[in-house]
C-alpha cells in the first residue's frame, strides 16, 4: 500500500488541488499532510481526496479551532495533533511537522518511516532501519512544488513535481 506525503501547502489552493488530483489518479488511498495548511478552507480542499487524509498541525496554522471544526465535517479527514502514527500492515509510520521531532521519532527505531516538513526542502535519509522523509513543499517557494510517494512494504520512495 503506497502512501502520499505532502507538506507546507501554505494556502496555495491550486497546488494542493493539483496534488490531490494527481494522487487520486495514482490510486493511492492514504494521503498524509505534514503541516502548515494554514487556513481552514484548505481542509475542505484536502477532503476532496477520495481516500483517507491524515494531517498534523504545523507552526503556521492560524485558526486551529476552525480547522478542527472544518475537519469534523469530513469523515475521511483525521487531525492527528502534533504527531500522527499509522500501522499500514507493512510497518508503522509516523509523521510530524518539524524535522527535529522527526529525527527523534526516527532514532527511536519504532517506525518503518517517519515523515516531516517545515524546511520546504526534500530530504530522505535513514536512521538505522527507519527512513526519515521530507516531501518538500506544495507552496513552491524554495523548490518546485511537489510531493512524495512511499511504499512501506518495499521501502520505495518517489518524488513528484506538480
Amino acid at each position: 500500500m503506497k502512501l502520499a506525503i505532502v507538506s507546507d501547502s501554505h494556502d496555495h489552493i491550486e497546488n494542493l488541488d493539483q496534488a490531490v488530483e494527481m494522487i487520486d489518479q495514482m490510486g493511492i488511498r492514504i494521503l498524509i499532510h505534514c503541516g502548515d495548511l494554514c487556513s481552514p478552507f484548505m481542509v475542505e480542499r484536502l477532503a476532496r481526496f477520495s481516500g483517507e487524509v491524515h494531517f498534523v498541525f504545523g507552526n503556521n496554522e492560524g485558526d486551529r479551532i476552525t480547522i478542527v471544526e472544518t475537519a469534523e465535517r469530513f469523515p475521511n479527514v483525521k487531525i492527528c495533533g502534533k504527531t500522527g502514527v499509522l500501522d499500514t500492515g507493512s510497518g508503522v509510520i509516523a509523521w510530524t511537522h518539524r524535522p527535529e521531532s522527526g529525527d527523534e521519532l526516527a532514532a527511536s527505531g519504532k517506525y518503518t518511516a517517519v515523515f516531516s516538513g517545515h524546511t520546504h526542502i526534500r530530504r530522505s535519509e535513514k536512521a538505522g532501519d527507519t527512513w526519515h522523509i521530507n516531501p518538500g513543499e506544495l507552496m513552491g517557494l524554495r523548490e518546485d512544488p511537489g510531493f512524495a510517494v512511499f511504499d512501506p512494504e518495499t521501502g520505495e520512495l518517489e518524488y513528484f513535481d506538480l
